[in-house]
């Protein structure tokens, strides 16, 4: 059940943790689930640089944001017109800044921009969705394509027990 609830490379947000002397984060703060353990602990990599297993039932984290959440999003900004590009970069903000703070626009030629959320999740490296657009007569934009980019992460986060031996 905790695996579903948090499913590697989901965006949460902390809530509240027992006090760790060597851990500097706050409530507020954002990460992005590595993986579940048999124990019931969530592994993850903070954006502040740590990396840090939550107990759950002792601290508390919340999921805000899947994968399928974020191509939901993805999916109505495709289908509306914007007047210009920087209305619909701004609009792209207001959506997902709260998600992805490091969240950035590169335009790139022609007519295509490159979202860069600034951090890994859904288990890619690199996250971010190219966005292929046209223009008409009055430079409204209108989304052709939009894609999720990224590396994919994979058996990073898998652990292979040692046989003893006799």
């Amino acid at each position: 059940m905790l695996r579903n609830m948090y499913p590697p490379g989901c965006r949460v947000e902390l809530e509240d943790m027992e006090a760790d002397p060597y851990v500097k984060l706050s409530p507020g703060d954002l990460g992005t689930v590595q993986f579940v353990d048999d124990a019931g602990q969530i592994h993850v990599s903070w954006d502040c640089g740590h990396s840090l297993a939550m107990v759950f039932g002792v601290n508390h984290c919340k999921c805000v944001m899947r994968e399928e959440r974020l191509q939901e999003i993805l999916q109505r900004i495709q289908a509306m017109p914007f007047e210009s590009l920087e209305k619909m970069e701004r609009y792209v903000m207001e959506k997902l800044s709260g998600v992805f703070p490091k969240i950035s626009f590169q335009k790139k030629e022609g007519q295509e921009v490159f979202v860069d959320m600034g951090v890994a999740a859904f288990m890619k490296k690199g996250l971010g969705v190219a966005i292929q657009y046209e223009t008409d007569s009055q430079q409204h934009i209108f989304i052709k394509k939009m894609e999720m980019q990224g590396q994919d992460i994979k058996g990073k986060f898998v652990f292979q027990m040692q046989q003893k031996q006799r």
